[in-house]
């Protein structure tokens, strides 16, 4: 008898919306959106069924699940998975949503940093592929920032992601939540933008700003010129630090590259000797990246994962055995 095929699920919870996608035999065959508040509504056992129903209601009928990863933003105590992110992910912080998430769905769930996941995703299926030394941001609600060498996250001394959206890029800029002035999620995130444009605008909507920048719009080209300038900033510190092969700037904001473009390129590479000629490019996965990266992590079993990507007793899952698919996903990824 035919074994029935087996699926993997990638989960993006994103501080304002959540993806979900389904991979099988490195196909996407199903994609969902529905906003992280929705999600989060109720006790966190409801929290979890929810998540649960919308995991199940895209399993094609006839499959199994594998396993389930998710990419959160914020930081994530490995190697429980725990996140702990009450500022901007306060609904699925503090409590044990792999595990119970887990028990819901009889499949083991692997629990890691949004940039981290989107950075693997693009790494075995976009933008980052034959890439050895890969700098992937994500622009959202927050800045999330992974470095993968040979498609190996980085950690720090602790086995943690770091969180570089909070370099201070700004001297006497805004006051962040974590405590420090002008750090560069401050100034360079999504929200930022949309403050920025909105005084042209009128709206939040960066839908609006987008159309009006395709017309040609000299106010908001000034505007996104800046917001490149903030980017860079940041940016170079990374380029400087890791001196990646490319830098892959993902989010709900990357497809403004080609406008915030001139204000980047002025604050990357202007310093001969202390950084290299970065490649920046947009990713290849759409919008959808984040949860096709997190299904990667749906391929490992939930305490070996958890266990070799804590940079604690064992190594870092190497190359080898980091989950591969050759075929590059198919199927209708969305656009924004």
């Amino acid at each position: 008898m035919k074994r029935a095929p087996s699926a993997e699920v990638g989960i993006d919870l994103g501080g304002t919306g959540s993806r979900f996608a389904i991979i099988s035999d490195g196909n996407v065959v199903a994609v969902s959106e529905v906003p992280t508040g929705e999600l989060g509504a109720g006790t966190p056992a409801e929290r979890v069924s929810r998540m649960a129903a919308v995991v199940t209601g895209l399993l094609p009928e006839g499959y199994w699940l594998e396993g389930v990863g998710i990419g959160a933003s914020g930081p994530v105590l490995l190697p429980s998975g725990t996140i702990s992110n009450p500022d901007t992910l306060p609904w699925f912080s503090g409590f044990d949503l792999g595990g119970m998430l887990a028990a819901e769905l009889g499949a083991p769930v692997v629990i890691d940093n949004d940039a981290v996941a989107w950075a693997l995703g693009e790494h075995h299926f976009g933008a980052g592929r034959e890439c050895l030394r890969l700098l992937l941001v994500t622009l959202g609600t927050g800045i999330g920032v992974a470095f993968l060498d040979r498609g190996q996250p980085y950690r720090d001394r602790r086995g943690q992601h770091p969180e570089c959206g909070h370099l201070p890029v700004e001297p006497g800029g805004p006051l962040c939540y974590c405590g420090l002035v002008g750090c560069w999620e401050m100034v360079a995130s999504r929200g930022s933008l949309e403050v920025h444009a909105s005084r042209i605008t009128g709206t939040l909507d960066l839908a609006v700003a987008y159309d009006l920048l395709h017309a040609g719009h000299p106010g908001l080209e000034a505007v996104l010129t800046d917001y490149g300038h903030a980017v860079g900033r940041g940016l170079e510190l990374l380029n400087v630090a890791y001196g990646p092969d490319r830098a892959v700037l993902a989010g709900s904001v990357s497809r403004f590259l080609p406008y915030f473009a001139p204000g980047l390129a002025t604050e990357l590479g202007h310093r001969p000797g202390f950084s290299n000629d970065l490649e920046v490019v947009e990713p290849a996965l759409g919008v959808f990246g984040g949860a096709i990266g997190a299904s990667v992590l749906g391929r490992v079993s939930a305490s070996t994962a958890a266990a070799r990507f804590s940079n604690g007793d064992r190594d870092l899952l190497t190359e080898e055995e980091m989950p591969r698919r050759d075929p590059e996903p198919t199927g209708d990824l969305g656009t924004e």
